[in-house]
């Protein structure tokens, strides 16, 4: 009998504390929001994770290292605050975080683990999704000037004092490679020293045509390569560049390029205008993944095959040409 009282209490007991429990759990809440639901591609915002309970219980925080989402990346956690007011407990953690990939993402439940010391057991609870957008940078196509490349930081004044040193140190280590450099090649490789740089066998026009071409009958942004696309492209104009001008265009900026032509009397401003245009336009897609409108691929293309026209070199009369139209001039004299 004595066994069976106890048997009875010990379930009361536990039935007791389970509801205890139980509502102690309805007074845990949990939220996670963001600062904003779109998102500018690179900007920055904060995500925010919140909980509210009991001081009977404890609630642990989730965690996350690099990335919430695939295409959510964490640039900085802050502390865990606490607040505790009238035996209610309130946490907040915040998560500074960006994206560098357009589109619409979902951020799905949070798991929050909610310990239940008295009752020696563990529940989770979840938040509710969040869903934003990124986009990238609407474009002006209209207005052909509208791109602009990033501009160049300010930089502080510095003074030849602070400067010698560093520039010392940094010649002498250069002259020393330099030296190796030439011992290196000189007696280990057995190779002359300086080669003197070999211009190509065919006229640079010749060669960007071909390439040109072969570009086109691969049709690459429209099967939605845009980026190799523009890659391929930029590099038949840069060795064209190179070539025909002497311009080091496949080492060099699109600033630098267009620096280096604005001493070139030869050329008109609007076709220089056009060429950093559209080599801008190629650094957008390559490095921000910018994605041109097809009539803007398209103009790109006939740019690059009005540049080489524009500025090929003006093709001397061959001789066989030059004795026939002396025939020519001597026959009409002869008929006069």
């Amino acid at each position: 009998m004595q066994n069976k009282i106890k048997i009875i209490g010990l379930i009361v007991f536990l039935i007791v504390l389970l509801q205890s429990s139980n509502q102690a759990f309805g007074q845990v809440s949990v939220n996670v929001k963001m600062d904003t639901n779109m998102l500018l591609i690179g900007d920055q915002t904060n995500i925010t994770l919140e909980a509210t309970f009991p001081d009977s219980l404890n609630v642990n925080m989730p965690i996350f290292s690099d990335t919430i989402i695939d295409k959510l990346e964490i640039l900085n956690i802050s502390d865990i605050d606490t607040i505790n007011e009238n035996n209610i407990i309130k946490i907040t953690q915040e998560y500074l975080v960006t994206s560098f990939d357009s589109g619409w993402y979902a951020i799905p439940p949070i798991n929050f683990a909610v310990n239940f010391p008295t009752a020696n057991r563990t529940d989770t609870l979840q938040s509710a999704p969040l869903y934003f957008g990124v986009i990238t940078m609407a474009l002006d196509t209209a207005n052909p000037n509208a791109i602009a490349d990033i501009k160049a930081p300010i930089g502080a004044p510095v003074t030849f004092k602070e400067v010698l040193p560093f520039a010392g140190i940094g010649l002498g280590v250069l002259l020393l490679a330099l030296l190796l450099y030439i011992l290196y090649i000189k007696y280990i490789k057995k190779e002359p020293v300086f080669i003197k740089k070999v211009k190509p066998k065919e006229p640079a026009h010749i060669i960007a045509y071909r390439d040109l071409d072969k570009l086109q009958k691969e049709k690459l942004w429209q099967k939605g390569l845009v980026k190799e696309f523009y890659s391929r492209l930029t590099e038949v104009i840069r060795v064209y560049i190179e070539n025909r001008f002497e311009i080091l265009a496949m080492e060099s900026t699109t600033d630098e390029i267009i620096d280096a032509f604005k001493t070139n009397s030869d050329i008109d401003k609007e076709l220089k205008d056009s060429l950093f245009d559209t080599l801008v336009r190629a650094d957008f897609v390559k490095f921000a993944k910018a994605s041109p409108l097809s009539d803007e691929n398209e103009q790109s293309f006939n740019f690059a095959y009005k540049f080489v026209e524009k500025t090929k070199p003006v093709e001397i009369l061959r001789d066989e040409d030059e004795k026939e139209t002396d025939k020519t001039e001597t026959d009409k004299t002869d008929k006069k």
